[in-house]
């Protein structure tokens, strides 16, 4: 017998857990656990009691007419059920069963000793222990892995012995093989096993009992959702945790309450009041039942100690005693304390605590069998709940009250339903008295007289009941923590629907045979009641449905079930719906549970799919050999009598009734076979599958296919070939998916097993091939798929045969000398597949790819399959293919145009063995037929259609239909146009085509082409470049975030430094290549960095016209010659780097032409003119005195690496520019520029690293700021404003670098040459970039501040000097009086107000020491004053008097700071009215600039080399 764990008497089985043990075969622990399952019940009269007396709380004595009820289980409970234990007690396993097999362990049977006899002894009980040993391993592992089972045992099956092993558990039982088991065998080992598990029962309640409380299952279900209750940690589970009493341990707990429980308990708790109150007259769980006085837990509190309450404890002691209001009750003399005493916290919490241990207990007494104890404990447990509002656990003692009453009235013993179990009581009876509690209300109400009277009580009340108690669930969600859990309520919901499914299946009352289906799962017989109308039945199958759908789950991610509790409750509902004949709701269920189950299926698939090896679509494999049956497929002999006529009426006229489409006989035969000069034969497919899917809707798909299946046979019997291969094909198509599904969809079924599908398509195969022996033609049948061409593509040509759309304007753009490189380019791309529109050239061939679907699992023989096309004249055909089974799969055919036009091709005429040609559309669309919005008709109506007699005016007309989605043709359309060209390459002047050129290195090659074709000549010829050093920079500038300089950079490599190039001479400007002759073009390039690779593009065509006739567009065939380029590192520039000179260094040179030094002033060479040998310097200071340069310098330091193994001859080259050109972008200066510029030669050995250095003479600018240009007509906007967040200081260095940068590449260049070999090259001096120090080196400030020491007039009579040591640095005598000159210099173009600052201190010194000057240096004046406003180009000088009064050296530094910032002439003043909106776009422009560089601050210079004063007495060296 199954046992249904969803029955409404699920809460009372006991759930015990079969797990194999030991060495065992899956067949046979499955035999075993069958021979297990009709041993689910145990009267308890057969059950022999335990004789320890502290186990005797579930004696199976107190009630022996009882029945226990197992589940026997081999799975596990999820973790979401084990939370639910205890409120839940039926869904933890409690009895965990060990299954072993004798025959796997030799050593366990009686005649082992007899065949091994031979055998040494010793060894023979080795092996015995060993076997041994391991079985009691793996029982302690049990013991170990479920510790809250109460009760684990052994049961070795087919076991010979008679006696059990001294080696084996104590709790192994032994099972005789199949042979020998008595027809009681298996009843007395159950019942033995269940003497032993009710007293170790007796251990739950007692623990149980000695709980203060029981937490609700909502309230812990956040903790322990994922944990099995017994692999918990948690205080539940140590709470219940225990061994099993028949295992001997080392110590035993004195009590089975826990130190942290009796601590609930504390001695300074306050006592219970008296029993004035209406819950203190209910007792503790277990008080009214005799069998639980001896098993009380020890007095945790004051009132339970003997000698305190006598009179209370003479309460609990007889529940039927007299009122103990004559017994003074001492608890009266105590002082009342807020918030204790009756109605107090304390106290209500208390009752609820006592409430729910009593619906505990209760369960236990239910699950043991004891139904009468069960009954009493579960209503005052109800009482006690309701009182206290613990709505969750009234409920659940309500249900198990209803399930307790429907187990008696299985039983037919007699029983009484409490008062508590009534929707509507008695108000009086909610204040109790000692007389008024639930046990009294029991023992008061009148008793039935029989077992029939109760059953019909029962049966008026359980629908009130089960609405009663689903509300006081749904009440009880209305408190935090208490709420029911949703697996929980939905299983209830499904149980109390499967007892009102019963009751209306029995006409509204429950009898016997209800009650066996209910409590036993026997097959319901539902008898006929005519007396009772099934529209009257109470409850009606709509109440019941509407509570049922209540069990629904939520959606998944709110509902908290997990996928497995989700599907088995949706199966529940689902089967009471059907129970109830309610088909249409169970669709909806099962839809829901199937979209449920898909997602465990599929990872279920994988993972079995994962175990086995094999992939997940591996069961799409071969078709097994031989076949199931033979069902008359091969009984195809000619009869001798005719077949008669009425046959093919009859059998269409079945199909009719039945909705089967296409009978035959409604259908021409050549309904398909439509030719091309029909109007528009689409449509004439179209209107058939229109018809048949509006069939297919009609009636069962399975019933359809039974009756198909039938005429078959009926053809084959009699015979008719026609009719076997029409009805097999009408098989094929109901059962098949009659749509076109997405691509690569697994969407896609077939009504049909593999098997039956390749019998039917061997039937058709076989039927045809017997009628052409017997010299039947035309036995053809329709093929059964419409939608078998799912595609028509044309596959693209190779690249060089590809055609390239081009308007006649960019015939202009190729006659222009050069073109900018950032407008597109229409020519520098290569021909890519229209999407818009496919151009066939005439008289060439084209591959065509055709898709056609078998959804069916078995292969398709195509005898001939052609294009069919209208327009221009098309051929196209393909013969004998082979179609695989169950795929969408491309076969290639070729195609011609025989003239230029347009092309239409709507299909393809494919035969396929056994099925006449017919016209394919091509079905590149998904599409499934749509419900009817507006049934029009029902029943037989809608498949054997309106009657033709019906009228005009009935017939609604076509516009007012709401437009049905239909299949919707592919029509391929295609241009053809004339002949083209075909031009190949036929030689590279280069080897392999691979060059090798030195970085700045430029080479020639030359490139060869013919055109093959025989009638048509080239006439344009376009030759475009790609090479990956030019794909990297287009690349890098797409990038929006690259600083302007960096993009500045990219585009001047592109717009002037291309890689390669076409030498086009003027005869080269109009090229015509002859059919079969050739030309030759010669390209140059040069080596640049990430050069790698180059592709020369040659774009030709054959116009027929001259160029300027071109009007309309034009098609052009591109042919590619890739290169391979290896630039390979010739001189690279490694650490740049500027660093500035003292203005000693051309001091002697400047003052030797200088006219205004004082006469008094010696001039000496400094000492580091003394060592100037260098030839570089010597060159460079003739050719700054021939050229006028100025006189502050700096030193371009550059290392050049030679990476080239031979040696080579740098030249670098110096020029200057005149100062106008300041800013200027322009990169083509005119070469006569260099003729006078400074050479620098130098040369490098293989791998050799040399320093050139190159003096250069400072370089000013009069806007450094200015914005960085772009070459970029797409980056060049007016008005942008800038997402840069770089603050303005970053912003003005960054563009002072760039335009010093570029002012220094602007009058350098250098050059590289081997000598041998004659290679040469430009050096690539773009890759310098500067720093700030850098630029603080090489640029000149707008104001220079210049200082000088002069002797004052009468020291210079006197005779003293002051000698010059260098730019800046004098040697004077002390106590002389002298004169500090300083002059200032604007080099701006704007005026500056300058305030001079000088700072004298001592040199070398620190800071605090350095500006000590007392006694050492004095100074007549100030030394800080304004001077007046400097214009630009002018200077201002002004001096100061010293007098050194101590020997040392002196530093005077000078600084000059912008006092305010003046307005250059006219600025102020309106230019012309001409002018006002140009100024307007200046201003604005500034207000641009300004953003970016920050408000305009007051400015100071200081100067570079302080002023030295060397003092020496005279005298002194």
């Amino acid at each position: 017998m199954a046992v249904d764990f969803l029955s409404p008497i699920a809460p009372a089985r006991i759930r015990a857990l079969l797990l194999p043990v030991g060495r065992i075969k899956r067949s046979r622990f499955l035999a075993f656990v069958e021979l297990l399952q009709p041993q689910c019940m145990v009267r308890l009269g057969d059950v022999s009691p335990d004789p320890r007396p502290d186990r005797n709380m579930f004696s199976p004595l107190a009630f022996p007419g009882g029945i226990l009820l197992y589940d026997l289980s081999t799975s596990l409970p999820p973790p979401s059920h084990l939370v639910l234990s205890p409120f839940e007690q039926f869904r933890e396993p409690l009895l965990i069963i060990g299954i072993a097999d004798a025959k796997e362990y030799p050593q366990f049977q009686p005649s082992r000793a007899e065949n091994d006899s031979s055998q040494d002894a010793s060894g023979t009980s080795e092996q015995d222990n060993d076997g041994a040993e391991k079985i009691r391993l793996i029982v302690e592992d049990l013991r170990e892995q479920f510790p809250k089972a109460y009760l684990h045992s052994l049961m070795l099956f087919d076991s010979n012995l008679q006696t059990r092993h001294p080696q084996l558990p104590l709790e192994t039982l032994l099972v005789p093989p199949a042979a020998e088991l008595k027809t009681t065998t298996m009843k007395t080992i159950m019942c033995d096993l269940t003497s032993t598990f009710l007293a170790e029962l007796t251990s739950l309640a007692k623990s149980i009992q000695a709980l203060p409380t029981i937490p609700s299952p909502s309230s812990q279900s956040g903790a322990t959702d994922t944990v099995p209750s017994w692999a918990g940690a948690d205080s539940t589970a140590a709470q219940f945790s225990r061994r099993n009493s028949q295992v001997p341990t080392g110590s035993r707990p004195e009590s089975p309450v826990s130190t942290a429980q009796k601590d609930l308990h504390r001695m300074s708790m306050p006592v219970l009041p008296s029993t004035s109150g209406a819950s203190l007259a209910v007792e503790h769980t277990g008080a009214s039942s005799p069998t639980t006085e001896g098993a009380r837990t020890p007095p945790t509190t004051f009132d339970e100690i003997s000698g305190i309450d006598a009179a209370k404890a003479l309460h609990r002691s007889n529940s039927n005693s007299k009122a103990n209001g004559s017994v003074r009750d001492p608890s009266a003399d105590r002082v009342s304390i807020h918030g204790f005493g009756s109605g107090g916290v304390g106290e209500r919490a208390r009752n609820k605590g006592r409430g729910r241990v009593s619906v505990i207990i209760g369960t236990l007494y239910l699950c043991a069998g004891q139904w009468h104890e069960a009954l009493k404990e579960l209503t005052e447990g109800a009482t006690l709940a309701r009182s206290c509002s613990d709505h969750l656990w009234h409920a659940k003692a309500l249900e198990n009250t209803m399930v307790c009453l429907l187990l008696f009235a299985w039983s037919g013993m007699d029983f009484q339903i409490p008062q508590i179990c009534y929707p509507i009581s008695d108000k009086s009876s909610g204040i109790k008295t000692p007389q008024n509690t639930a046990a009294n209300n029991t023992a008061n109400a009148p008793r039935a007289s029989s077992n029939e009277a109760a059953i019909e009580s029962l049966n008026t009340l359980l629908p009130d009941l089960v609405n009663m108690i689903l509300n006081v669930y749904t009440r009880a969600s209305n408190f935090a923590g208490e709420s029911m859990p949703s697996i929980a309520f939905s299983e209830c919901v499904i149980r109390f629907s499967k007892l009102l499914a019963a009751m209306n299946l029995s006409a509204g009352y429950l009898d016997g045979d209800a009650l066996r289906h209910l409590v036993q799962n026997t097959p319901f017989r539902q008898k006929p009641r005519l007396s009772v109308p099934r529209l009257s039945v109470n409850p009606t199958r709509n109440d019941i449905a509407s509570m049922l759908f209540r069990a629904l789950p939520g959606p998944p991610e709110s509902s908290g079930m997990s996928p497995i509790d989700r599907v088995v409750v949706l199966a529940g509902v689902a089967s009471v719906l059907s129970s109830l004949e309610l088909q249409r709701k169970k669709a909806i269920v099962m839809k829901e549970f199937i979209t449920s189950l898909i997602p465990g299926l599929v990872q279920a698939r994988k993972v079995g799919a994962a175990e086995m090896g094999v992939h997940p679509a591996a069961g799409l494999a071969a078709l097994n050999m031989a076949s199931g049956s033979n069902s008359g497929a091969g009984a195809l002999n000619l009869g001798e009598g005719e077949v008669e006529n009425g046959i093919d009426e009859f059998l269409g006229l079945l199909g009719r009734i039945y909705g089967i489409p296409d009978a035959r006989g409604t259908s021409s035969p050549q309904s398909f076979a439509t030719t091309p000069q029909d109007d528009n034969p689409q449509q004439t497919v179209i209107k058939e599958i229109l018809r048949i899917a509006s069939l297919r809707s009609f009636g069962s798909a399975g019933l359809k296919l039974d009756i198909l299946r039938m005429c078959i046979n009926f053809c084959e019997a009699l015979p008719d070939f026609n009719g076997v291969l029409h009805f097999t094909s009408l098989l094929l198509r109901l059962a098949g998916p009659g749509t076109a599904p997405k691509p690569n969809s697994t969407d896609v079924f077939v009504a049909l097993s593999r098997e039956e599908q390749t019998r039917l398509f061997a039937n058709i195969s076989r039927t045809v091939a017997a009628a052409n022996k017997l010299g039947l033609q035309h036995v053809e049948t329709e093929y059964w798929d419409d939608f078998l061409v799912r595609g028509l593509f044309i596959i693209e040509e190779p690249i060089p045969l590809r055609l390239t759309h081009h308007r006649s304007a960019e015939l202009k753009s190729t006659l222009s000398a050069k073109k900018s490189p950032f407008i597109h380019n229409p020519w520098n791309k290569q021909p890519q597949s229209s999407a818009v529109e496919t151009i066939l050239v005439a008289n060439e061939e084209y591959r065509f790819v055709i898709a056609l679907q078998n959804p069916y699992d078995f292969e398709l023989e195509v005898e001939s399959l052609r294009i069919a096309a209208k327009g221009v004249e098309f051929t196209a055909h393909e013969e004998m293919f082979l179609l695989g089974p169950y795929r969408t799969q491309k076969f290639p055919i070729a195609g011609v145009a025989l003239s230029a036009g347009t092309l239409d091709i709507i299909g393809c005429y494919i035969k396929v063995i056994g099925c006449r040609e017919r016209l394919f559309p091509i079905f590149p669309e998904p599409w499934k037929p749509e419900m009817e919005l507006k049934m029009k008709r029902i029943g037989l109506q809608a498949c054997l259609g309106a009657p033709i007699s019906r009228p005009a005016s009935a017939v609604v007309t076509a516009p007012e239909l709401p437009p049905r989605a239909t299949p919707k043709p592919d029509t391929l359309t295609f241009n053809v146009i004339p002949d083209q060209p075909v031009v190949i390459v036929t030689d590279v002047s280069l080897p392999q085509a691979a060059l090798m050129v030195l970085e700045g290195e430029r080479k020639q090659f030359t490139i060869t082409i013919k055109n093959t074709s025989q009638t048509t000549a080239v006439d344009f010829i376009h030759i475009s470049f790609q090479d990956s050093a030019t794909a990297a920079i287009q690349a890098a500038t797409s990038n929006r975030d690259l600083p302007p300089a960096e993009l500045h950079e990219l585009e001047v490599q592109l717009a002037h430094h291309p890689s390669l190039r076409w030498c086009k001479t003027e005869a080269e400007e109009t090229v015509s290549v002859e059919p079969g002759k050739e030309a030759s073009f010669e390209i140059e390039v040069v080596g640049r960095p990430r050069l790698t690779d180059a592709v020369i593009q040659i774009d030709y065509a054959s116009l027929g016209k001259r160029r300027s006739e071109v009007t309309d567009r034009f098609f052009t065939r591109q042919v590619s010659v890739p290169i391979s380029i290896t630039v390979n590192a010739s001189a690279q520039l490694q650490r740049p780097d500027i660093v500035p000179l003292s203005r000693d260094f051309a001091w002697s040179h400047q003052s030797s032409r200088s006219d205004d030094s004082s006469p008094s002033t010696t001039l000496t060479p400094s000492s580091i003119l003394l060592h100037k040998n260098d030839a570089q310097f010597q060159e460079f200071l003739r050719h700054a005195q021939s050229q006028g340069i100025g006189d502050e310098y700096c030193m371009l330091l550059l290392d050049l690496r030679n990476s080239w193994p031979n040696p080579l001859h740098i030249t670098l080259q110096i020029r200057a520019l005149p100062s106008s050109s300041d800013n200027s972008d322009s990169n083509e200066d005119p070469e006569d520029t260099w003729t006078n510029s400074y050479t620098v030669n130098e040369i490098i050995q293989p791998g050799h690293i040399n320093r050139v250095v190159l003096i250069l003479p400072k370089i000013y600018l009069s806007d450094p700021h200015a914005a960085i240009p772009s070459l970029n007509p797409a980056n060049q906007r007016q008005f942008v404003v800038s997402t840069s967040k770089i603050s303005p200081e970053v912003e003005r260095a960054t563009r002072e670098a760039f335009w010093y940068r570029h002012e220094l590449l602007r009058r350098i260049r250098g050059t590289w040459k081997e000598d041998g070999e004659g290679r040469r090259g430009d050096l690539e001096l773009r890759t310098v970039r500067f720093s700030p120090r850098m630029v603080e080196a090489i640029k000149l400030e707008d104001v220079s501040i210049s200082t000088r020491i002069v002797p004052d007039a009468s020291a210079t009579e006197e005779g003293e000097t002051v000698h010059q040591l260098g730019r800046s640095r004098f040697l004077v005598p002390t106590d002389t009086f002298l004169t500090l000159a300083t002059k200032i210099s604007n080099r701006s173009p704007t005026p500056i107000s300058p305030l001079l600052r000088l700072q004298p201190h001592l040199a070398n010194l620190a800071h605090n020491i350095a500006l000590d000057l007392d006694k050492r240096l004095s100074w007549s004046g100030v030394l800080q004053r304004r001077l007046p406003t400097i214009l630009p180009g002018q200077s201002v000088e002004t001096e100061l008097g010293l007098v050194v009064l101590s020997s040392g050296v002196y530093e005077i530094g000078a600084s000059v700071d912008e006092v305010e910032v003046e307005v250059a002439d006219g600025e102020d003043e309106g230019e012309g009215q001409e002018q006002g909106r140009a100024r307007s776009g200046t201003e604005t422009m500034k207000i641009m600039q300004g953003r970016l560089l920050g408000d305009s601050k007051l400015r100071a210079w200081f100067a570079k080399e302080a002023c030295v004063v060397v003092a020496r007495r005279m005298g002194e060296e």
